[in-house]
């Protein structure tokens, strides 16, 4: 009697990607729900997305209740002027999972407060922390991932377009003062009372920016003009960040200056960037392969309990006339939550790319 013999047939590229994305994943979720989200400061909203993203495909409703306690505490707490960092994304994404009205009707408060009442330049440059006296003139690149892609997302959820015009004004008013006739790399902050900028390119930032900036753009209707502006804007930034990647997959922490370390969320920032760029056909295909130097660089970074190393501790922009080029390149590294999250983030993106996960 012949015995049949079965070939094991090789694992197809996209099997691969999803196989490690979910691992990677699943240890970087559980690592992040240990955070608590009581007060919103500037990393949590990307954590928050980050774990919204992956649930699905992990299978994690764990995940989906630690956010959704997160914001319903906050949706009975008092408001304080840390409410600009409040996950709006994550407002809508539960809106849309539980058609609960709560989420809507908060989301609508929340974008009427940044829009109406926080104070503004004459040309709508919103002061978020008016109550400290260091930076209460001074408007920070990290916005453009936390604004932005709420109000082009709530825009799509109440088919009010005046959130479109929101979201445009506020991606001009932060370009235009963090970036320079001779280089679209942006700057770390703007002080409007000075009106100086200052710690220009803070690798973090330009992530932070390029990440918010590519949702943002996702959530525009095709073909409408402020989408047609913004993916110019996009592609011009992201065409002077890719160049300057180092052979390890990172970029330095000052991402113009060889002497400054290789910071561990950069390649989680512009990685998720470009993934998600390449996908939406706003990048070309020569992003892909720097996406991929920058998966290999992330992981080899991540432990084996979710602990995403080597990410620079909270930066704040200098308020020193001059720009403190040394508190860049000195800063100590850790493990924190905006590094867990733009982790995810990255993750989130190389799931949707092998087919799993909402795009």
């Amino acid at each position: 009697m012949m015995t049949e013999i079965t070939t094991l047939q090789p694992m197809q590229a996209s099997d691969r990607t999803a196989v490690a994305a979910r691992e990677v994943a699943g240890r970087l979720a559980d690592r992040t729900r240990r955070y608590d989200f009581t007060v919103w400061f500037w990393g949590d909203a990307i954590a928050v997305d980050g774990l919204l993203q992956v649930a699905d495909a992990l299978g994690q409703e764990e995940s989906i209740s630690h956010v959704e306690q997160s914001l319903r505490r906050w949706i009975a707490a008092p408001r304080s002027w840390t409410d600009h960092l409040t996950p709006g994304c994550a407002l809508l994404d539960l809106y849309r999972r539980t058609a609960d009205e709560v989420f809507l009707a908060a989301s609508i408060e929340l974008a009427t407060y940044l829009t109406q009442q926080v104070p503004r330049t004459p040309d709508r440059l919103p002061m978020y922390r008016p109550d400290l006296p260091p930076y209460r003139h001074c408007a920070w690149v990290d916005t453009l991932y936390h604004e932005p892609p709420f109000f082009a997302r709530l825009a799509a959820v109440t088919g009010d377009a005046e959130w479109i015009d929101a979201a445009e004004e506020l991606c001009n008013a932060h370009i235009a003062v963090l970036s320079t006739e001779s280089s679209p790399i942006l700057a770390h902050s703007y002080d409007a009372g000075a009106e100086l900028a200052r710690g220009f390119g803070w690798a973090r930032g330009n992530g932070w920016a390029t990440l918010g900036l590519i949702d943002t753009l996702e959530a525009l209707p095709a073909g409408h003009p402020a989408a047609e502006r913004l993916r110019l804007v996009v592609q011009r930034l992201c065409s002077a960040v890719l160049p300057l990647q180092d052979v390890s997959g990172f970029w330095h922490t000052l991402i113009e200056d060889r002497d400054a370390y290789l910071e561990s969320s950069t390649a989680a920032f512009f990685g998720a960037t470009f993934t998600k760029g390449v996908r939406q056909g706003v990048l070309g295909d020569e992003y892909r392969e720097a996406a991929d130097r920058a998966w290999r660089a992330m992981v080899s970074r991540i432990d084996s309990d979710g602990s995403f190393w080597g990410v620079s501790a909270c930066t704040y922009a200098s308020v020193h006339p001059d720009d403190d080029i040394q508190m860049y390149k000195t800063l100590p590294t850790e493990v924190n939550v905006w590094g867990q999250g733009a982790a995810l983030r990255f993750a989130g993106e190389r799931l949707i790319d092998a087919g799993e996960g909402a795009a």
